[in-house]
């Protein structure tokens, strides 16, 4: 088993992680949800001794401190990342970057055997085997990462974002693969923003927010919490039943041309105080679109809310007159335009 207890660590001033306390089971899948920035890369980091934990906080693996342990000793124990970006050696081959992921002393000793094991794992690289790193696809060089990583015989397998940057196609041959891995019994520690697919493999999830532990539970209870299925499925909770001053309140910010903008800051209607003051005038302006951003290049349009007085008429022009000017639809000249009988 892998356990933090309360573990903290900050970048400066900035505390990614805050009082994290979790357990991850060996031979399950763990996966870790969150917003970007909520310190999902960070937790994986700090277990991998990449990152340093502040004083206090505790990560026992196997019921032994690894907190102030160095990353390859962390490898060594039964520990290994798959970072973002893959992070391959782009020019050495299939082989020898997987050759390279038995280096811990225990994994040595079966190196051939763990080589044919991924490579029939992951048929692919197979295929593949003397080509160099860099001149594969992506969803490629990420099978090469995570058969990497399994080459050195790890306990828990930490994947960060595998799918990040992949096609659709490529993502779901990546996770029948990572299905194929758990259902063996590989202990895995998954930070994924696909949502759908991670549950999917999930056996416990974690959510963290602002770098700490929002909630917990089977993947089964995070589909139905609401917020969870708000926020991370793209799910609706069932609407209750409100009046129609609630539903007033929860209607979206509506453009003027009748779209709704979802990332338009809700405003309230001008006041009738500010309908016939300069000062209202003039906001209203500016160029302020109803969603409640300025936009430098709008023209100034005026509403005016109280009613006009009406205009003096104007004296009636000479026919000529009509003969001399150009006046199109909208009231703008164009001098380059030709006199148009009218």
């Amino acid at each position: 088993m892998l356990r933090l207890e309360h573990v903290s660590v900050a970048y400066g001033k900035h505390e990614a992680l805050h009082d994290v306390s979790i357990e991850i089971p060996a031979a399950r899948t763990t996966v870790i949800l969150g917003a970007n920035g909520a310190g999902k890369t960070t937790l994986l980091k700090t277990i991998a001794g990449l990152v340093q934990a502040k004083p206090g906080s505790r990560i026992l693996f196997e019921d032994r401190p690894i907190e102030n342990e160095p990353s390859h000793r962390i490898v060594s124990a039964g520990i290994a990342l798959v970072p973002e970006g893959r992070r391959l050696f782009g020019d050495m081959t299939v082989i020898d970057n997987l050759k390279l992921g038995s280096y811990p002393k225990r994994a040595r000793a079966d190196e051939a055997r763990q080589l044919e094991k991924q490579l029939a794992t992951f048929p692919r690289l197979a295929e593949r085997r003397n080509q160099l790193a860099k001149t594969m696809s992506g969803g490629e060089q990420q099978m090469l990462a995570i058969a990497r990583a399994l080459m050195s015989e790890p306990k828990f397998l930490l994947l960060d974002e595998p799918s990040l940057g992949l096609s659709p196609r490529l993502i779901k041959e990546l996770f029948a693969t990572l299905r194929t891995i758990t259902q063996g019994g590989q202990a895995v520690v998954l930070v994924e923003q696909n949502a759908h697919q991670s549950l999917q493999l999930a056996d416990i999830v974690y959510v963290l927010e602002n770098g700490r532990i929002h909630s917990s539970g089977t993947a089964a209870q995070m589909q139905k919490d609401a917020a969870i299925a708000r926020a991370y499925l793209g799910l609706k909770a069932e609407r209750e039943k409100t009046g129609p001053a609630q539903v007033s309140e929860a209607a979206p910010a509506m453009a003027t041309g009748g779209f709704v903008n979802p990332f338009a800051r809700t405003i309230a209607p001008a006041r009738d105080d500010m309908r016939h003051s300069p000062e209202g005038d003039a906001d209203l302006q500016r160029g302020q679109t109803m969603g409640g951003f300025y936009n430098p290049y709008a023209r100034a349009v005026s509403y005016d809310f109280a009613p006009k007085k009406p205009a003096p008429e104007a004296p009636a022009e000479p026919a000529a007159a009509h003969h001399e000017s150009i006046d199109p639809a909208g009231g703008f000249a164009n001098s380059y335009a030709r006199s148009v009988e009218k």
